[in-house]
């Protein structure tokens, strides 16, 4: 029996005898011994799982008009019990939980120095999906897909695929292992057993002349080499992508529902800062892996050739990030007015940076982007959902971003800074859309002697200013029951701290509602409920409700 499971079952057991005792009837109580998890348990073994696929023809059409996903503006499922999302197969907690060095940025989720130098062997071709390539094996035996930067942008989708995937590593997400390197033709051989799909997507013997039509298709050096992405196999069995809603029937780790999980509703935030309009099914891939003597589902990110300014076979379209490829509105409107109408973000100027593609931080507004085509989780989004998100975007401090376009190695220092600087200013962009919307005060503690602090994060990042008051309502919390005993009188205070009356600490636990005042900001009013447990070393933050949601409650169980 796993740990985790014993705990609650003796917890359980200790609360029914207890009830039994007088002559109740037993509660599952709100929090257990071990709460908040950090990880989330995934303790079955999914050995079991099998490769699917899914048509980006079928994924494109559902979503643009069937509307997949549950609807219902519940709070995620899958957050403990102070609102954060625990480390699992889907998400690593990184930038805003703990400072992120340059260094560490740099590398990533690096642990090779990229293909061994020598000969590469190729092994296959890929000649549909957007970004033709090649998949390779290097001197050391390493598996490497290699892509191409399009003739008309050198290093436009090699520098966004390498500053992307830095970036979305740093806010929490499973990516591969990329590194930019120089393909020669003569240092490629292509292995007996090497194919390549057809047009009809039937598999057959790759050639010479298939590498000589893939190598046309790449945008050449002056000395007659390619700039390329060298992308490491993923570790372990691939199983083909996510869907953004529903779980994988297959796969019994896979309990909440896609479009409920939080990391992938708040990755909304993420790809409207990089413009990750690709964002759909077919930029995931799932692995089976071995962790801890069992085997579980390990769910990537991959391919962001098609983020920033970079479309992967062309600069990105204008569109991209402001309409659906099928939107029917502004289509109607066009239609209706024999194109008199022109779409405000057709009149958006681009710098002729052709490394960069098209990327901008004027018109830019992150509650207005939009992906490809509607994303379930996107769409189910909360406001604390994009709270969360954009304490994560905000953590990414200015020499985190250096680091990450230093990576991409522009040969023209001016795209480097004119994209540094692109990014810093749809960083606090989606600062000032997502912190502000909902009550910003996090940080909460408690000290032995009860005296309360805590951090208001949006005027902390300079998003907002300063709340002109907050308000406490403090009560003895009951958790075998739940219920909560207000105890003194409301407290008022123009700094974030209060003391607690010594009532309120007369038990195991002790609850506090904190609100804010702002005049510009009418959310703020609504109370952050923040609970703590008594420990040996003093009070223990246990319970944080920012937008809380009775009818899931104990979801995440």
């Amino acid at each position: 029996m796993p740990p985790r499971t014993a705990l609650r079952l003796v917890a359980v057991c200790a609360l029914a005898l207890a009830a039994s005792a007088a002559g109740g009837r037993a509660a599952q109580p709100t929090y257990f011994p071990d709460d908040p998890i950090a990880v989330d348990p995934e303790t079955q073994d999914a050995r079991h799982v099998r490769e699917w696929d899914l048509s980006d023809l079928y994924d494109f059409v559902e979503h643009s008009f069937l509307g997949p996903g549950d609807k219902a503006s519940i709070r995620a499922v899958n957050v403990n019990t102070i609102d954060e999302v625990p480390d699992s197969s889907w998400f690593t907690n990184r930038a805003g939980t703990r400072p992120l060095t340059v260094d560490e940025v740099r590398r990533g989720p690096d642990t090779t120095r990229g293909p061994a130098p020598g000969t590469w062997t190729v092994v296959a071709g890929k000649s549909d999906g957007i970004t033709p390539g090649f998949t390779i094996r290097d001197t050391a035996g390493i598996t490497w897909f290699i892509k191409f930067d399009p003739e008309s942008n050198p290093e436009m989708a090699t520098g966004a695929e390498m500053v992307s995937t830095k970036l979305f590593w740093a806010l929490g997400f499973h990516v591969p292992e990329n590194h930019l390197a120089v393909l020669r033709r003569e240092n490629l051989v292509v292995a007996p057993e090497a194919t390549i799909r057809d047009i009809m997507g039937r598999r057959r013997r790759l050639t010479e002349d298939d590498v000589r039509q893939l190598l046309m298709r790449g945008a050449r050096r002056d000395d007659g080499s390619f700039r390329v992405v060298a992308s490491r196999a993923l570790e372990g069995r691939p199983v083909g992508p996510f869907r953004y809603y529903g779980t994988r029937p297959d796969d019994p780790n896979d309990i909440h529902p896609h479009e409920h999980r939080r990391e992938l509703r708040g990755m909304r935030a993420f790809s409207a800062w990089l413009n990750h309009d690709d964002s759909r099914s077919i930029n995931t891939l799932d692995t089976v892996v071995d962790r801890h003597g069992r085997q579980i589902v390990w769910h990537h990110l991959i391919d962001f050739g098609s983020t920033l300014g970079s479309g992967s076979l062309y600069a990105q379209k204008a569109r991209a990030g402001n309409e659906y490829l099928w939107e029917a509105r502004p289509t109607i409107i066009t239609a209706l007015t024999l194109g008199l109408y022109v779409r405000p973000w057709i009149r958006v100027h681009y710098p002729d940076i052709p490394s960069l593609g098209r990327i901008e931080a004027t018109f830019y507004q992150p509650e207005a982007w939009k992906p490809e085509y509607p994303n379930p989780a996107f769409n189910n989004a909360r406001p604390d959902d994009l709270f969360w998100a954009a304490r994560k975007v905000m953590a990414i401090s200015d020499d985190v971003i250096r680091a990450a376009v230093d990576t991409a190695q522009y040969s023209d220092p001016a795209a480097a800074t004119y994209l540094t600087d692109v990014i810093m200013v749809r960083r606090d962009k989606v600062g000032l859309a997502w912190l502000t919307a909902v009550n910003p005060l996090v940080d909460f503690t408690l000290s032995v002697t009860g005296t309360l602090s805590f951090r208001n994060i949006a005027a902390d990042t300079r998003r907002a200013p300063p709340a002109e008051s907050y308000a406490a309502r403090w009560a003895r919390f009951d958790n075998a029951t739940g219920a909560a005993t207000l105890v003194g009188t409301p407290q008022a205070s123009t700094t974030p701290s209060f003391q607690a009356p010594p009532d309120a600490l007369a038990g195991e636990y002790v609850q506090v509602a904190v609100s804010a005042n702002s005049p510009r900001h009418a959310a703020w009013a609504t109370p952050v409920t923040i609970r703590f447990r008594r420990g040996v070393g003093g009070w223990t933050l246990v319970g944080l409700d920012r937008l809380p949601d009775t009818a899931t409650a104990g979801a995440s169980r």
